[in-house]
């Protein structure tokens, strides 16, 4: 229960910061968007994690590691699933 209330402070924390700092943000002018999107995309090859085809039923995956024989890697997170799913 600390760590969450800690957590919230933090992210308070941060809120604050980020609003007061705001006014030194400059917007995005609407015409270099599209060039600033492609820019930010991963390269061809960059992220090959993204190529793997992931599972997201252990059931299945058990199955499927066991039939091509192969192990299994299970990620998970602190706060509960990365998937979204708690």
């Amino acid at each position: 229960m600390k760590m969450k209330h800690t957590t919230l402070v933090f992210m308070a924390m941060l809120a604050a910061v980020a609003s007061s700092r705001a006014d030194l943000i400059k917007p995005i002018n609407p015409a270099e968007f599209d060039h600033l999107h492609k820019m930010i995309q991963p390269s061809k090859g960059e992220s090959p994690w993204r190529d793997v085809a992931w599972e997201t039923n252990v059931t299945n995956a058990r199955r499927r590691a066991i039939a091509e024989n192969k192990p299994i890697v299970i990620f998970t997170a602190a706060d509960g699933s990365p998937l979204g799913r708690t």
